[in-house]
């Protein structure tokens, strides 16, 4: 990823700043809307065209922006819509996995080698660049940052499962006309609800809880009813002490190991799924995880539910 430099005009021989500033004060509140995308599945092809549509959100700020101009402080409209032109772009900068980033102006090329298989994270702005050149910002911008960073697997105190999913994803759509404001965070929350996904509720704060008081320790109930005299006479010929050392350590095992499948859960079904052109690894892997937790819960499920039914219907 080098060719970042050539897609950045360098922004030299500006007169002043003051030349994209709105002939008269603007009097008016200005308008806001943030939107917070989670739980879609987006292409390449798919960023491709959230970046048209941020261009043609762009290209009616222009349009704005060239009316509220002071034309007489050029030397003809015509030069004045140039520098509007010239200044009020779009910009992106998307980062991989493995820590490369580009930077560049308009639309990205999402079907070259250089757009990466495995993307991180995707920065897009029409006022980034104008507040770096004539460090200024057009009245009405729109900035969106899409996260694509998979939960992590790791096991310690600082990831919890209880809390919610870390979803950086945000955009930011704010301007002096409301028209504008209104109708460029409509468009983008339609795109992406077209391609919004069913993702299990464990994306959620508290479904961590909830698994373990109202799932998991029925199960380790149960199982200990089940393992019957057998485990119960070697039981008893331990100490108390080594008993409680066992149970106590047993149960951490337990919670340790459902805090990883949970933890793994997270990652196999991301709130933001990225992917470039197929997603046949994707459905493969899930696949195969389906089978091994379908053979392994399903006998137990199927043996809980005939003992509770029994213990129900027999007395």
């Amino acid at each position: 990823m080098t060719d970042a430099t050539e897609n950045l005009p360098e922004a030299t021989s500006v007169e002043t700043p003051e030349n994209l500033r709105p002939s008269e004060p603007v009097h008016i509140s200005r308008f806001r809307r943030d939107l917070f995308p989670s739980n879609v599945v987006l292409s390449a092809d798919d960023l491709r065209e959230f970046c048209e549509l941020l261009k043609e959100a762009n290209e009616r700020a222009k349009d704005i922006e060239f009316q509220n101009l002071s034309i007489d402080k050029f030397e003809s409209p015509e030069q004045a819509r140039e520098r509007v032109d010239e200044f009020v772009r779009l910009e992106y900068r998307y980062v991989a996995m493995n820590g490369d980033s580009m930077n560049g102006l308009d639309i990205p090329r999402t079907n070259e080698r250089t757009f990466p298989d495995d993307l991180l994270s995707l920065f897009v702005s029409n006022a980034s660049y104008t507040e770096r050149a004539i460090e200024t910002r057009p009245l009405n911008t729109v900035e969106s940052f899409i996260d694509f960073e998979k939960p992590s697997l790791k096991i310690d105190l600082q990831t919890l499962p209880s809390n919610p999913t870390n979803n950086r994803s945000v955009i930011n759509v704010v301007g002096q006309d409301e028209d504008w404001v209104i109708s460029t965070a409509d468009r983008i929350e339609r795109f992406f609800k077209k391609r919004a996904a069913i993702r299990p509720l464990i994306h959620r704060a508290g479904t961590y809880d909830y698994l373990v008081f109202l799932v998991l320790f029925p199960i380790i109930i149960w199982f200990l009813h089940r393992l019957g005299p057998v485990g119960n006479r070697w039981l008893e010929k331990q100490t108390v002490f080594l008993n409680v050392l066992l149970g106590v350590y047993a149960l951490f095992l337990i919670l340790l190991f459902a805090r990883f499948v949970y933890q793994y859960i997270r990652w196999l079904f991301p709130s933001m799924e990225y992917y470039k052109r197929s997603r046949i690894g994707a459905y493969i892997h899930r696949s195969i995880a389906a089978v091994v937790g379908s053979v392994l819960l399903f006998p137990a499920a199927y043996d809980l539910a005939k003992s509770a039914f029994l213990w129900v219907f027999d007395g």
